[in-house]
């Protein structure tokens, strides 16, 4: 017998169960009730649940395709009006059943029973609904085969009961609440999951072995929903808030108690274009973040990035990925997909300057004046997500002299998205396309020095799968943008330190101070192996120098061509050591237009899980020197020296009431800088209905080439006529993320975040670049330069060539002492379904004393008895279904 036909036949079990789930042999019947109400009630005593259930499910974990070993029996029924799915999950065990309580959407490890739905039967989309054993709920989207949004909150219904024999399920969930193509006749895909806490056991009705790929696409088909007449959805959710602010202010500020109690009005609505597409609109929508953003110490030349919290957003976000799609996986290594739409954009602070004034009422946030957002598809192969909102021209409130007067701080905008997908053959290609635009109403000419009056983007992505098997993908993404405005805003664009034209080195893309319009371009591929033990995963990318994505996106990169490849194997087969583990490695090098090596490393990470269900993972890398375009802030070429880096993971069993994980990170470079983090979270679940967790991370590093500042010298002729000053910064960095969820029942819960953040940066051996391109720098107070630090006005004063003929110059002392105390205490009671009640506390306090110097006894106490910010804020909002 050759050796194919012996691997055949080897595999032939396997191959069978695949083809299996590939032609959806499995099926499942939905009962229609006739005349029959369902008392939700989590007993199954109507009629309709005697019927025949399904009931062949499958382990994935921990003995990969072997029968469940608790038996699951699971119904579908529908009227016209909603769609139930029951359970009856047997335990032999049933006074082992977890039945802890959480707050909506937060999963735990316990006894759990999940309804996956692809109701489009698109093989790519759907919805999944999920309960534990104590009527936890949790919801949200499928995407991309294999992927999920828990973002999304569907209004429906669920109960649950443990009695002698196991637990019991009941969910009630309306078409409404789920997007379609009606018909007299309808398949749908569906899956159900089964999870047994005390044995980790994870089972499927339809399950997909993990050496493979796909989740939605092996669905098994849904039969049976015939002449369902759904009615036209029309939502809509009104809402109220108080807020009572006590803030630190001076005590004569006029504009403090005007600003103190706002109350403020507006709704949602939710329109239901047939049964496939949703219009979501908003008047005077309230954007409050119930969860503060985290407080950083951001010593880089770019921007900060924090996630979106705000409902009208988040909800279809997957709508709106670019270049996302095709692949289960995306590597980035110093490139990616561009973030075309980032949310926050919208309703952002606004960036006009103020003449002075005594005292200045400036608002934190552009409001919203309107915005609406149709998403869904027109069929089932075709989506569609659109988005446009209208901010207020927004102004500041001066007071000087008792006399108060306005100025126009950010200019009557407006913002639309559109963005489109078609699948073809099948699901093996994609073709999609993405618009953002965005156009300012400028009254004010300084405005429009720091703003574009329009600014668009335009792209292209889709995927192609390039065997049978969908075990190869090729996916690709091409985009370009045009912005224009005024001769000072693009002379302020050219200078972003992702771009930086006015670079004295840069012979490929110069600074011209007459523009009014900059373009640029993107594109970029990947192929990536779906399936397997094997694995790879490469890359090539480009952006342009002119690409400017950050009126209505998110920006960190320009000027560059990337290539990247990883190779990785898994083992997914359990061995006496362990479950699973698996081994990756990857080389990536970066260019800017010019050729000029801007990033060039290897990594790797290898790890597993134990068969206690610990786990350890690894991995680091090591960089070779490259150029740095970025080090100068807009000066000459600088050096990234070569460095290594090195990171170990480690956690317990996360069932255990005790539960720990942590991390420890170092690296070093080749000229004696130095990084190392230890970071360690503990989480406690003293009750089923408490969950208390800390997580403190401790960062020490020393950093060489920390920029200062750029001082003009026309004597400096070695470095482009300007001084590039440089420092040591010993920096400190202490923090924690503490949690207490309080759970009385599934719709009534506490939750308390807290993060007390000490960030302590010491600044030392001043010097400047002595040649571009080079690691050579002259330090102050050698070879004839002085500096001498002024105590009493807090600056240096630094001579560079003693008593010669090169100015001197000062800076402040660039020390700091950051802590902050940031939190949010928040009661939230689900009345009815869809409708939510909110008690929130929210805390801010800081403090800077003691520049430079980390003492945390001393610091601790200092931010202890500094003075804080409080806002309380009462919400309700109310949920009509019309």
């Amino acid at each position: 017998m050759s050796l194919n036909k012996l691997t055949v036949l080897l595999l032939l079990p396997i191959i069978t169960l695949a083809t299996e789930k590939a032609n959806n042999e499995k099926i499942v019947v939905a009962y229609k009730l006739s005349n029959i109400n369902i008392n939700l009630d989590g007993k199954l005593t109507e009629p309709i649940w005697q019927k025949e259930p399904i009931k062949e499910f499958v382990q994935k974990d921990p003995n990969e395709g072997t029968p469940a070993t608790e038996q699951t029996n699971v119904w579908v029924a529908f009227d016209n009006e909603y769609i139930y799915v029951a359970a009856k999950l047997y335990d032999s065990k049933p006074e082992q059943i977890d039945a802890s309580i959480a707050r909506r959407d937060n999963y735990f490890s316990s006894d759990w029973f999940a309804f996956y739905v692809d109701p489009y039967n698109d093989k790519k989309t759907g919805y999944f609904f999920g309960v534990n054993a104590g009527g936890t709920m949790l919801d949200g989207v499928l995407f991309n085969d294999s992927w999920d949004d828990w973002s999304w909150d569907g209004i429906w219904e669920t109960k649950t009961t443990i009695d002698k024999d196991g637990w019991t399920v009941e969910m009630r969930i309306p078409f409404s609440q789920m997007r379609f193509n009606h018909g007299e006749s309808m398949t749908w895909g569906v899956n159900f999951y089964r999870e047994v806490k005390r044995n980790n056991e994870k089972s499927y009705y339809v399950m997909v072995p993990k050496a493979e790929s796909g989740f939605v696409s092996r669905f098994a088909p849904l039969e049976g929903l015939n002449g369902i007449k759904p009615k036209q959805r029309f939502e809509m959710m009104p809402y109220v808030v108080q807020k009572a602010q006590y803030l630190v202010h001076d005590k004569g500020d006029p504009f403090y108690k005007s600003n103190q109690y706002k109350t403020s009005v507006g709704a949602d609505f939710k329109i239901g274009i047939g049964s496939n597409l949703n219009i979501d609109a908003t008047i005077n929508p309230d954007f409050g973040q119930v969860e503060v953003d985290p407080a950083v110490i951001n010593l880089s030349a770019f921007e900060s990035y924090f996630n979106e919290k705000r409902p009208f957003f988040i909800e279809g976000m997957d709508n709106f990925y670019f270049g996302i799609g095709g692949a289960n996986n995306n590597w980035g290594f110093n490139f990616g997909w561009p973030e075309l739409f980032y949310s926050r954009r919208i309703g952002r602070s606004p960036r006009g300057n103020t003449s002075d004034a005594e005292y200045l009422n400036y608002p934190g946030e552009t409001r919203i004046l309107g915005a609406a957002k149709l998403t869904g598809k027109l069929n089932e192969s075709t989506s569609l997500g659109a988005i446009s909102a209208i901010t207020e021209r927004t102004f500041a409130t001066l007071w000087n002299n008792g006399i108060r007067t306005g100025e126009e701080i950010e200019p009557l905008t407006f913002y639309n998205v559109l963005r489109s997908k078609k699948e073809f053959n099948d699901g093996r290609q994609s073709l999609g396309f993405m618009f953002t635009g965005v156009n300012r109403a400028f009254n004010k000419n300084s405005l429009s020095d720091n703003l574009a009056k329009n600014a668009y983007a335009f792209g292209l992505d889709g995927w192609t799968f390039l065997d049978d098997k969908k075990e190869y993908v090729l996916t690709g993404a091409f985009a370009g943008t045009h912005v224009n405005g005024s001769k000072e805003y693009l002379q302020k664009l050219q200078k972003q330190p992702y771009r930086y034209f006015q670079r004295p080195d840069n012979p490929f893309e110069t600074f011209d101070a007459e523009r009014t319009s900059l373009t640029g371009y993107y594109g970029r591929v990947m192929l990536n192996k779906q399936q397997g033990n094997f694995y790879i995963n490469s890359a090539l990318g480009f952006v342009s120098p002119g690409f400017e994505q950050n009126d209505l996106g998110f920006q960190w990169m320009a000027d560059r061509i990337n290539i990247h490849t990883v190779l990785g194997y898994r083992w997914f087969e359990p061995d006496s050591i362990f479950r699973s583990k698996q081994v990756y490695a990857s080389y990536s090098r970066s260019m800017n237009f010019k050729g000029e090596t801007i990033s060039n490393f290897l990594w790797y990470r290898l790890g597993g899980t134990f068969t206690n269900y610990y786990e350890l993972a690894m991995g680091g890398n090591y960089n070779f020197e490259t150029y740095n375009p970025t080090l100068t802030r807009g000066g000459p070429m600088g050096i990234n020296p070569s460095s290594y880096y090195f990171w170990i993971f480690g956690s317990t069993d996360r069932r255990e009431k005790l539960s720990f994980n942590s991390e420890i990170n170092f690296s070093r470079n080749s000229i004696g800088a130095k990084y190392n983090m230890l970071y360690l979270s503990l989480t406690w679940k003293p009750n089923t209905q408490l969950t208390f967790s800390i997580g403190p991370s401790f960062e020490v590093s020393k950093a060489l080439q920390q920029w200062v500042r750029n001082v003009s010298d026309p004597l400096a002729v070695n470095t482009y006529n300007t001084r590039y000053v440089f420092s040591t910064i010993n920096q400190h960095t202490l923090s924690a993320n503490i949690r207490l969820n309080w759970t009385f029942t599934p719709t009534l819960s506490l939750q308390l975040f807290m993060q007390p953040f000490f960030a302590v940066g010491d600044y030392s051996d001043f010097k400047e670049l002595a040649r571009p391109r080079s690691l050579n720098y002259n330090y102050y107070g050698q070879n004839g330069s002085t500096i001498n630090y002024d105590k009493d006005n807090d600056k240096y004063n630094v001579d560079p060539d003693g008593n010669g003929p090169a100015k001197s110059f000062t800076f402040g002392n660039p020390n700091f002492n950051y802590k902050s105390l940031r939190g949010t205490v928040v009661l939230r009671w689900e009345a009815l379904p869809g409708s939510t009640l909110y008690f929130v506390w929210s805390h801010n306090q800081t403090n800077f004393d003691n520049a430079g110097e980390f003492n945390f006894a001393r610091d601790f106490k200092q931010l202890w008895n500094s003075k804080g910010d409080d806002v309380l804020m009462v919400k309700f909002s109310y949920w009509l279904d019309m």
